[in-house]
């Protein structure tokens, strides 16, 4: 019988040396991205703060995040200090039209939704990039992962593929969609909100 002071070896610590990093995903956003010094850019899953911390400081980006989680936008405030971080949900984003130059929407736990890239577009200036950065796999592993699943619990791996992401863009009125692999989980999605006619004219 083990007590419970012996225990205490076998309980993992949390190293205090170390320092939260970018995902593959973030990495990728983040060499795929077109925002300018100055822009206004959105992170619809903030996560751990550290890619707006780097457009921040690096780009000198007005930077804005949200997350679902309220943990997670009390560690991004601390994070930070002069930033725009708010709780709520990726499908009812709460800023208005038009709003930012980037826009930056990444899976988490569950697959992105065709309103939660509405709602990126809508908050998307005209001209503006939207990168999508999607949970993946290559073909012949989500086939084998397929055969393990019933009908019901299907869908969700069929929303998450390259192809359904860059369906519902273009659907939603995206122009220059393309793909870019980050790494062999994860990809992004990008393109650009269409400027109307009339303002290419003006």
């Amino acid at each position: 019988m083990i007590t419970k002071a012996q225990s205490k070896r076998y309980a993992p610590q949390p190293s205090l040396d170390k320092k939260p990093k970018l995902s593959a995903m973030e990495r990728g956003m983040l060499r795929w991205s077109t925002a300018e010094r100055g822009d206004k850019v959105l992170d619809v899953h903030v996560g751990t703060g550290l890619m707006l911390e780097y457009l921040n400081r690096n780009m000198e980006c007005e930077i804005c995040g949200m997350s679902e989680d309220m943990e997670t936008v009390r560690a991004a405030r601390s994070r930070l200090r002069n930033a725009d971080i708010v709780y709520g949900s990726r499908e009812d984003i709460p800023w208005r039209e038009g709003t930012f130059d980037s826009v930056y929407v990444k899976q988490m736990m569950v697959p992105i939704s065709r309103q939660s890239i509405s709602e990126a577009l809508r908050v998307l200036k005209p001209g503006g990039q939207m990168l999508v950065g999607i949970r993946t796999l290559p073909t012949p592993l989500r086939q084998m992962a397929e055969l393990f699943h019933t009908e019901a619990e299907d869908e969700p791996l069929k929303a998450q593929t390259r192809e359904t992401t860059l369906l519902m863009m273009k659907e939603l009125g995206c122009t220059q969609i393309t793909w870019q692999p980050t790494d062999l989980l994860n990809g992004l999605c990008i393109g650009w909100k269409q400027i109307p006619p009339d303002a290419e004219e003006a």
